[in-house]
Parts: C-alpha cells; sequence; structure tokens
C-alpha cells in the first residue's frame, strides 16, 4: 500500500513539474489603460488600471490572457498651470496579479508631458489676457499601447 501511495505521489510531482512554465525576465508584455489618465484627475502615489492588450505565451501556451489587469502607480504629478506652463504625470510600479496571486512586476515608464504655451510668457506683455493661458495637461490616452518587461523569472 505504501508503494502505491509512493507512486502516485511521484506522478503528482512529475506532472507538476511538466505543467510549470517559467515567464522570462525580459518577457514582453504590451498594456494600454482603461480609460484616459489625466494628471488633474489622479493623486500622486495613487493608483490607475492598465490591461495586458496581448496574450503573453511561452513555448505556445498562454500565461497570461489578453484583458488581465495591469495596477500602476502615479510617481509623478504636475498640474497644468497659467502662463502657458504644461501638465506632465508619470505612471510606474506596473504589477499583474495572477490567478494563482502570483505578482509579476513589470518594468517600464509612460510618461506624458502636454505641450507648453511658452508664447503666453511673452505675449502678455501686449496682451495681459494671455497671462491665464495654461497649457495643455498630461494625458495619456485610452487608446495607445505601451511596451514593459517582466523583471525576474517568474514560475507559473
Amino acid at each position: 500500500m505504501k508503494k502505491i501511495f509512493a507512486a502516485i505521489f511521484t506522478i503528482m510531482l512529475l506532472q507538476a513539474q511538466v505543467s510549470a512554465v517559467t515567464l522570462p525576465e525580459g518577457t514582453v508584455i504590451v498594456v494600454q489603460p482603461q480609460r484616459e489618465i489625466d494628471a488633474d484627475e489622479v493623486k500622486e502615489g495613487g493608483t490607475v488600471n492598465f490591461h495586458v492588450l496581448q496574450p503573453v505565451k511561452v513555448n505556445g501556451q498562454v500565461v497570461i490572457k489578453s484583458g488581465t489587469e495591469v495596477i500602476a502607480q502615479v510617481v509623478k504629478k504636475k498640474n497644468n498651470f497659467i502662463l502657458g506652463i504644461p501638465g506632465e504625470i508619470q505612471v510606474n510600479n506596473f504589477q499583474i496579479l495572477t490567478s494563482d496571486n502570483e505578482i509579476i512586476r513589470l518594468r517600464g515608464s509612460i510618461i506624458d508631458k502636454g505641450d507648453s504655451k511658452y508664447w503666453a510668457h511673452v505675449g502678455w506683455f501686449f496682451l495681459l489676457p494671455l497671462l491665464f493661458v495654461k497649457g495643455n495637461d498630461g494625458k495619456i490616452p485610452v487608446n495607445t499601447s505601451h511596451t514593459l518587461y517582466t523583471m525576474e523569472n517568474i514560475e507559473l
């Protein structure tokens, strides 16, 4: 009886080893914001949501499905201001939480700086209302894709 249990246990271990897949460091993950991310609408240190745009495969096996949620942190935010000063946003610290509660950390950063309207700096000397012209906001549009990379080997 002990030999039968030992054999069954050995077979189960072998199957577990065969089904384990390693997601290598540097694997490309393409993400897209779930909605437009506007510097005026987020807080520095807060989180924003992205999703995986294309399925990630290892040896032909899908290990991360398209649509999987990716959470990121707003690490820098600057609101636009009068005198044509533009806004800016930087998002970093990307993470995917797998169904097995594994955390996959991703390397990469997304930065957007709004267009400046520095002509307002000079123009307000001649026309006072130009003093109140704001630069554009830092925004990450919803329809943009961004390439990130896994930071380490992950056993899935």
